[in-house]
C-alpha cells in the first residue's frame, strides 16, 4: 500500500543548544510547507540543554507525539555520520495514527505499570497497533526488562523496534525525552496504526568460532557457568589461556532448539574469581552460546546485510517513506574513524528519494526476523523502513 506519509528531517552541528533547536524548527517548517506534524523523535548529544530543546519544540508544536533520547552520535540523510548533534524527525499523515506514552521505569511493578500505559496509549489510538518505537534505558534500570513486560501484555503481537539512549561512552547518566520531558527514569514509546507498510533488517557482521556451550548457571545478565564449568574457562579453552572478554569478543546466543536468539557483549566486566561475566543483556539458562570474532571490513558486510535485508523486505514497486536505523556504540568504537561509512553505507544502498535518520545505541530493540519475536540486542545495526 501506498500512504500519505511526509517525512521533514532537520540536522543541527550547532553546538549552542537555542541555535540548533532554532535551526531544526525553521529547517522543519520550510520541509513541512503547512503541513501539520502529529509525531516526532528527537535525537541529541548528552551536552545538549535537553530541556531547553524540547520547550521550544513544545512551543512550536503542542500536540506533537514526541518521543526520542541522548545517543552516542547520529547521523542523517540530511548531515552525515556527526557526534554531538541535534536531529528532529517530523512525522505527518492522515491516514497513519501515532499515540506516544512513558514507562515509569521506578515503578515496583513493571508488568503491571506497562499493562496500564499500555491499554491508555490503545484508547487513544482506537485500532490495533501495527508498531512500537522504543526507547529505554540501561544505566539507571533494565531497558530489557521494560521490552520483555511490553512483549508479554501485548502477547507477543505487536513488534517493538528502538533503542537504548547513550552519553557519549561516559556510562553515567542518560536521558529519553516524552514531550516536554527529559528524564533518566521514563522509557517512552510511540505506537503506528493505520495505512503503512513496514520492514525489518538486522545483522551484525560477528562470526562464531569454536565449540558450541550450554548456560548452566545465570542470573539476568551475569554468566556463572558454561557446560557446568566457570564461564572464563570457555573463553580461554577457545581462545587460549590469557583471553579476556570484550567488546571485540561477543557471545552468540541460541536458543535451547539451536535457533539464533541475540548477541551478547561485555565492557570487559568479568569476576576472576568465580570466573562469571556480566554482559549488556540477560543470559538465560539453558540456552546455547558461541563465541564469535569480527573485523572492521565484515562489521560493515553486516550493516549492508541489515540495510538490504529490509529493502528486499518492502513491498514491491513501493519505496519506504523514512528509513530508521539503530546501531550499537560497540560497532562504533570498534571501527573509529571508518564509523561514517556505516553512513555511507545506507546513503548509497538506499533511493535519493528515501529520508533516513540513525543514532548509536547502548542495545537495540528488534524482533528476530525468522519468527518476529521482540528481542533485545547487542553490537547490532538494525533497520526499519516504513513507508
Amino acid at each position: 500500500m501506498k500512504s500519505d506519509l511526509f517525512i521533514a528531517i532537520a540536522h543541527s552541528i550547532e553546538l549552542n543548544s537555542f541555535d540548533a533547536v532554532t535551526e531544526l524548527i525553521e529547517n522543519c517548517e520550510l520541509q513541512l510547507d503547512y503541513r501539520h506534524p502529529t509525531a516526532g523523535i528527537l535525537y541529541a548529544s548528552i551536552d545538549t540543554d535537553h530541556q531547553l530543546v524540547l520547550d521550544k519544540i513544545y512551543e512550536k508544536w503542542s500536540d506533537l507525539q514526541l518521543i526520542g533520547c541522548t545517543t552516542d552520535g547520529e547521523f542523517s540523510s540530511e548531515c552525515e555520520y556527526v557526534e554531538d548533534s541535534l536531529v528532529l524527525t517530523l512525522f505527518a499523515s492522515n491516514e497513519i495514527k501515532f499515540v506516544s506514552g512513558y514507562i515509569n521505569n521506578t515503578s515496583l511493578d513493571m508488568k503491571n505499570e506497562c499493562s496500564e500505559v499500555l491499554s491508555e496509549a490503545l484508547n487513544k489510538l482506537k485500532q490495533p497497533p501495527k508498531l512500537c518505537i522504543l526507547f529505554s534505558d540501561v544505566l539507571k534500570t533494565n531497558g530489557e526488562t521494560v521490552m520483555e513486560q511490553l512483549n508479554i501484555v501485548t502477547n507477543g503481537s505487536l513488534p517493538i523496534v528502538g533503542g537504548i539512549s547513550a552519553d557519549s561512552w561516559r556510562f553515567v547518566d542518560a536521558k529519553q525525552f516524552y514531550n516536554n520531558i527529559s528524564s533518566s527514569n521514563i522509557s517512552p514509546f510511540l505506537l503506528l496504526a493505520g495505512e503503512f507498510d513496514f520492514s525489518l533488517g538486522m545483522d551484525c557482521g560477528w562470526e562464531p568460532i569454536g565449540e558450541t556451550g550450554t548456560i548452566t548457571k545465570s542470573e539476568g545478565n551475569i554468566l556463572y557457568e558454561i557446560n557446568h564449568k566457570p564461564a572464563l574457562e570457555f573463553y580461554r579453552s577457545i581462545l587460549g589461556e590469557y583471553t579476556k572478554p570484550t567488546l571485540e569478543l561477543p557471545i552468540a546466543v541460541y536458543d535451547d532448539h539451536g535457533d539464533f536468539c541475540f548477541m551478547r557483549t561485555t565492557f570487559e566486566n568479568y569476576d576472576i574469581n568465580n570466573g562469571s561475566v556480566t554482559y549488556l543483556g540477560n543470559v538465560p539458562l539453558n540456552y546455547k552460546v558461541r563465541i564469535t570474532m569480527v573485523n572492521r571490513e565484515s562489521i560493515l558486510a553486516g550493516t549492508k546485510s541489515s540495510i538490504n535485508l529490509s529493502i528486499n523486505t518492502f513491498p514491491s514497486n513501493a519505496l519506504p517513506v523514512i528509513v530508521l536505523c539503530f546501531s550499537c556504540s560497540a560497532r562504533r568504537v570498534l571501527l573509529g574513524t571508518r564509523t561514517i561509512e556505516e553512513y555511507q553505507l545506507v546513503r548509497n544502498n538506499l533511493d535519493e528519494k528515501v529520508k533516513f535518520v540513525g543514532f548509536y545505541t547502548y542495545g537495540e530493540f528488534c524482533p528476530n526476523l525468522n519468527e518476529l519475536t521482540n528481542k533485545f540486542h547487542n553490537e547490532t545495526f538494525v533497520v526499519v523502513s516504513i513507508g
